[in-house]
């Protein structure tokens, strides 16, 4: 059997057709009212600027100009300082941030504002915004080395601290192989002569700013064992088959430092530093019309390895370890005199004995014939009247 049907009252139907209407038009107005109150939504945060940047050492400090914008728009800005003036246009997009580049700051004040495209200036939060901010001078990098540093027999190693970008009127105080002190900088840099009492090793060299946050810098240097010089005095040879003598005079030694003296014949002796010096040696016996070498030899070994410090940064340093200490000289011997040579005889007459009647007979002739000059030559001479 089929279910019966119900139809509706004509009162019933008016209501369901007033409440149509009525929900009907209610989301209408909902829907305007959405429409109108999306933009007002997209605002519901102001437009935000701060600047980012770093030091300056004159005109070279760099940044950027962080923007929040609060809506999809263009917006304008500027940067204005001493001297310093920037600015132009930007898109952005609502609470995505936007960074603008800023270069050429040099240390001062400055101000920025950003304003959306179109705003006319007025302050309205949504669409305009302004911030100062100020850019600091640079503290110079502070550089700390050692110049002029000579080697060390024992005690008389000589130096200069040098001290590099020093701020005028910033105390610092620094240390270097068991000196210390303290300076307030005058000029950006700073040499600190520094002399006697450092034995050859390794050092460090320390410097700081006097802060609650200090800016330091620092080296790790050496001290050389000097090396030894040789100079040599001959004494030559005076006689024949004599020979000569080599005398040494050793100086720049290490005190502690055993040293092997090798002579021109081989021969060896010990030497060690003395209070004066210079060390004297001699080499007597050698042999004339050579070439006289004179050589020493001795090891030095730091007394305390190398530890690197707990410090950021310091180089690439090559400790001390151990040291080979050497040097040599050459001298030459001249020969020796030559032997005296030994005197010439004069010539004799021949010799003639009883049965060497030639030489009698030659002599006889001879007596003969001077005898006969005589008696001529006085027959040649008349007598006075």
């Amino acid at each position: 059997m089929p279910r019966p049907t119900t139809r509706p009252t004509s009162t019933v139907a008016r209501w369901r057709a007033g409440l149509a209407a009525a929900l009907t038009g209610a989301l209408a107005v909902i829907g305007a009212v959405a429409g109108v109150a999306a933009p007002a939504a997209a605002k519901n945060a102001p437009l935000e600027v701060m600047a980012i940047v770093g030091c300056s050492t004159g005109d070279d400090g760099t940044g950027a100009l962080r923007i929040t914008p609060s809506a999809d728009a263009n917006y304008v800005w500027s940067v204005t300082g001493e001297e310093y003036s920037a600015g132009g246009t930007v898109a952005g997009s609502a609470f995505i941030d936007v960074e603008v580049a800023l270069n050429g700051l040099a240390p001062g004040p400055y101000h920025a504002v950003v304003e959306e495209e179109g705003n006319g200036g007025v302050p309205d939060p949504h669409s305009f915004a302004e911030a100062d901010f100020t850019v600091e001078a640079c503290i110079p990098d502070l550089g700390v080395a050692i110049t002029g540093a000579t080697c060390s027999t024992g005690d008389d190693a000589v130096m200069t601290l040098e001290l590099s970008g020093l701020v005028v009127g910033t105390e610092y105080r620094w240390w270097v192989a068991g000196f210390s002190g303290s300076l307030l900088a005058d000029a950006a840099t700073a040499q600190i002569p520094l002399s006697s009492g450092t034995p050859p090793g390794n050092y460090l060299a320390y410097a700081e700013t006097v802060d609650d946050s200090p800016v330091y810098d620092w080296i790790a240097f050496a001290i050389e064992p000097c090396q030894p010089t040789v100079e040599l005095a001959v004494t030559q040879c005076s006689v024949a088959g004599g020979t000569g003598t080599v005398d040494v005079s050793l100086a720049h030694l290490v005190h502690g430092v055993a040293y092997t003296v090798t002579g021109p014949d081989g021969s060896t002796q010990q030497a060690t530093a003395q209070p004066s010096g210079v060390t004297t040696l001699t080499f007597p016996s050698i042999a004339a019309g050579t070439t006289a070498t004179v050589s020493v030899t001795g090891t030095w070994t730091v007394d305390e390895p190398y530890e690197e410090p707990p410090y950021i940064g310091g180089g690439n340093f090559v400790p001390l370890d151990t040291v080979v200490l050497a040097g040599s000289a050459d001298a030459a011997l001249t020969p020796c005199p030559a032997p005296p040579s030994a005197p010439s005889k004069p010539a004799a007459l021949a010799e003639s004995g009883p049965g060497d009647v030639t030489g009698a007979a030659t002599v006889a002739l001879l007596l003969m014939a001077m005898g006969g000059s005589v008696v001529l030559s006085r027959r040649g001479v008349r007598r006075p009247e």
